[in-house]
């Protein structure tokens, strides 16, 4: 379960950036917990991070500052709207290429697993496509 703290570190945000990332963590840690039913098998952490999220401890796989070079500068990370979980293997990718109504049902947006290989980027915003699964 990926937990605020997890999410945030000791990055400065805003108060309201509180309550998109709580939205988009009760989707992810459902969704993740939904994965783990379904196959049996819990993901496992991130050596770098000791969590589930992906990069470095300290890095931008959560949220990112607006002053981040990592991704594009209008990233659902700088909003707290999009999360990168740590995936070797590709597991949860292709879980969900298997299960894609998964999205639908946790209400998730995923960047094309082709563009994420060990990691997959979660987001609850829209991207502008619509589409449940995108190209970056």
């Amino acid at each position: 379960m990926i937990t605020l703290q997890d999410y945030f570190g000791d990055k400065p945000h805003p108060n309201e950036y509180n309550l998109n990332a709580l939205t988009l963590l009760y989707r992810v840690n459902n969704l993740l917990a939904a994965y783990t039913t379904d196959t049996k098998e819990i993901l496992e952490n991130n050596p770098k991070t000791g969590t589930q999220i992906s990069g470095n401890k300290g890095g931008d796989g959560g949220f990112r500052l607006p002053t981040s070079l990592t991704g594009s500068s209008k990233s659902a990370h700088k909003t707290a709207q999009a999360v990168d979980i740590y995936d070797k293997g590709d597991h949860l990718d292709l879980w969900i290429d298997k299960n894609p109504d998964a999205l639908i049902k946790y209400d998730l947006y995923r960047e094309q697993a082709a563009s994420t290989k060990s990691w997959t980027h979660l987001s609850s915003r829209k991207p502008i496509s619509g589409l449940r699964t995108f190209f970056p």
